[in-house]
């Protein structure tokens, strides 16, 4: 009884933590102004989504240049800030479909939510920076020293990873909980011996002009890349399987889009949902450290498995943080088959 009311406890103070993992900025931004009219008739979804590129990026550009409209689809969008209030009205019903980050292997594996696609894949966005002067070399050499981070998001997976690969426990070190703005500001201002980010948060650290530098990132990790994704009510998912073969459908010819221009459809993406929360030159810089992907490199992703491989390493991930209680196989809250049906269409 003790055993599990101390891990309740763990679980409930992690879940209050949990941001959206990777993102552009902690602030707001961006709106419906620029969306496409839906058409006459169209089907509401309501779509929660959390700010950063790597997670609405196709949400934008399908708004803006009518893909979701076309499908006849009216996207009802709500921004949230962090995956754990996401995570609840996605729950409460309140919103449809939930795209999130790193917290896409979290909620769904505990029986909150349906995934049914994956929007891209971060593989070396997380990046460890140390002090100049720290005597830090690699993640060998964090034993005894104070990392800051924020807990329960791609950074703290990252971090998790290697100090596993260092053989040090977080025992062995002194992990500091910051959301990233303040976790930044401590670690220019010196307050802490390294930190565990995400870019472009690293930007700041440059910009700062302060003596650090980096050390490793996510992409010597193989097991540190999480997939963002597209997670549906599960009531809703039961009793509306037309309307999500609607959004693949839709999202697919978002991506044909994205991927014949990327540079252009970036600039559209920041225009629509970006103005004040990012520059366009964040952005470009962001979508370098992250995985997207042809229509034909995710069908065959999906047929191969390799997308449930990429949920369940980040699952993994949280069960050994204690964020999850136990792992469960990504085939029981990870549908693949609607979007291979889909995409196979497509061809």
């Amino acid at each position: 009884m003790r055993t599990r009311r101390l891990l309740g406890t763990l679980l409930a103070a992690l879940l209050t933590l949990l941001l959206a993992a990777c993102g552009a900025l902690d602030e707001g931004g961006g709106g419906d102004d620029a969306a496409a009219e839906p058409k006459e008739g169209a089907t509401p979804v309501k779509v929660g989504y959390l700010h950063t590129i790597a997670v609405d990026d196709k949400l934008w550009l399908g708004q803006v240049e009518g893909q979701w409209a076309d499908a006849g689809l009216d996207l009802q969008t709500t921004q949230f800030d962090t995956g754990v209030e996401l995570a609840q009205a996605l729950t409460g019903g309140s919103v449809d479909v939930a795209i999130m980050g790193g917290v896409t292997s979290n909620f769904p594996a505990q029986g909150q939510g349906k995934i049914f696609m994956l929007n891209s894949r971060e593989t070396a966005t997380a990046r460890l920076w140390v002090q100049g002067d720290s005597g830090i070399e690699s993640a060998a050499d964090l034993k005894g020293k104070k990392v800051i981070t924020t807990e329960g998001t791609t950074a703290d997976i990252f971090l998790h990873r290697a100090l596993q690969k260092a053989d040090l426990t977080r025992e062995d070190v002194e992990v500091v909980n910051a959301k990233m703005p303040d976790a930044v500001q401590a670690f220019i201002s010196g307050q802490v011996d390294a930190i565990a980010l995400w870019v472009p948060f690293d930007l700041r650290v440059k910009e700062s002009g302060i003596d650090a530098r980096e050390i490793d990132d996510a992409g010597s990790y193989p097991d540190a890349g999480v997939g963002d994704g597209w997670i549906a009510n599960n009531e809703w998912y039961a009793e509306n399987q037309d309307t999500v073969k609607q959004l693949i459908g839709a999202w697919l010819d978002v991506n044909e889009a994205f991927r014949a221009d990327p540079e252009a459809s970036l600039e559209k993406v920041h225009e629509a949902g970006y103005q004040d929360a990012a520059e366009l030159s964040d952005l470009q810089y962001q979508v370098g450290f992250q995985e997207d992907y042809t229509n034909e490199e995710w069908l065959e992703a999906y047929e191969d498995g390799d997308v449930l491989d990429w949920v369940g390493q980040a699952e993994k991930a949280y069960v050994e943080l204690g964020g999850v209680p136990e792992y469960v196989d990504p085939q029981e809250f990870f549908d693949t088959s609607l979007f291979i049906e889909a995409a196979k269409a497509k061809q």
